[in-house]
């Protein structure tokens, strides 16, 4: 039964009144990308977001009443079956990191009911009849840590996360507007052909900024004194643990560092005693450490040891007072993160470590 136009004018009058929550939804949603997905993991890419506008929500429940296939009885069918209310893009600089930055942020939200989120990857690639649509969608909720003081009004709200390259971006907005949402009888074959040829130019873009980003590390390897970024600081590093993903909690290793003034490997090396370069007492620090984390009840906060927390852990060993004494909500800081809460576990399991080492 196609959609009625009661339910969609009370559909659209609902919006009007509900969306600044939406609003705030997608820039949260947006916010915990940028730090916990992005950054932390030296992801490079951008990170949007959008509400839907009242417009184009009573567009869309126009086509939909065309279609057989979306049947709304009632507006919280609507409310509860549309996802994309609130949206926000993570744009990859390259194809292979979309994954990574999926599973990053099947950890940071939760699903519906608090379980798993929904992931649908949608790899469309079928160059024969000019379909090159990829995006990884994933449609999540806040955690309950998150729904406090003036986001606890976002409680069951959902916003959909699309994870793509930039490449893809580029190719998904434009042929959703041409050939999605056409205009009177749809694209002319002339502009299908010309989808497909920039179809074929966003995957030929994608490899070429793979093996521009590999020459881009490459270089930054060999680099020496400072650090230029977290990238720098992944690549220079990666040597020294070549079993080990250092672009995952690369943003926590790399924080950590910055706050003890340890802006080289160099410095590093010399205020850990070189015991920062030893994977193995790493990884057994690490599992010592998670240990306590477990016993103590906070077993959210374990380090990973195929990760940048191999670096992470031999700087905590050095410095988990300072960093906590930096980060502390007394000190000015903004919202404490995870790595304030990873220095004081550590302060408290290893008491002895009370102040900064010194840097030349």
């Amino acid at each position: 039964m196609p959609i009625s136009d009661n339910v969609i004018n009370e559909a659209v009058a609902r919006y009007v009144r509900e969306r600044d929550r939406y609003l705030k939804l997608a820039s949260r949603v947006a916010d915990l990308c940028r730090t916990a997905v992005v950054e932390d993991n030296a992801i490079r890419a951008q990170v949007t977001s959008r509400t839907k506008t009242v417009r184009s929500f009573e567009g869309k429940l126009r086509r939909f009443a065309r279609r057989s296939d979306k049947n709304f009885a009632t507006v919280d069918d609507v409310f509860a079956r549309i996802g994309d209310f609130a949206g926000v893009r993570i744009a990859t600089y390259r194809p292979e990191d979309e994954a990574r930055a999926a599973e990053a942020i099947s950890e940071l939200f939760c699903g519906a009911d608090g379980g798993a989120i929904e992931v649908d990857l949608k790899d469309k690639l079928a160059p024969a009849v000019g379909q090159f649509y990829r995006a990884t969608h994933c449609q999540v909720h806040l955690r309950e840590s998150e729904l406090l003081g003036n986001y606890e009004n976002l409680r069951g709200a959902s916003c959909e996360i699309q994870i793509c390259s930039m490449m893809a971006h580029v190719w998904n907005e434009i042929e959703h507007d041409i050939g999605y949402k056409p205009e009177g009888e749809g694209p002319s074959d002339a502009e299908r052909g010309l989808l497909e040829t920039l179809g074929h130019l966003t995957r030929a873009g994608d490899a070429a900024i793979t093996r521009l980003l590999a020459a881009n590390v490459a270089r930054m390897t060999v680099q020496t004194g400072d650090f230029v970024d977290v990238h720098d600081f992944v690549a220079r590093l990666r040597p020294s643990f070549p079993d080990a993903d250092l672009s995952v909690n690369a943003g926590p290793a790399f924080d950590a560092a910055m706050i003890l003034g340890l802006s080289s490997v160099e410095k590093i090396d010399k205020a850990t005693s070189e015991k920062a370069f030893q994977p193995d007492l790493a990884a057994a620090a690490i599992e010592a450490f998670n240990d306590y984390l477990e016993q103590a009840g906070r077993s959210e906060l374990g380090l990973n040891s195929a990760s940048a927390d191999l670096v992470l852990i031999g700087i905590l060993q050095v410095g988990a007072a300072t960093i906590e004494e930096t980060l502390s909500p007394s000190s000015g800081a903004k919202r404490p993160g995870r790595l304030y809460s990873l220095a004081r576990a550590f302060k408290e399991y290893a008491p002895q470590v009370t102040e900064a080492p010194a840097v030349a």
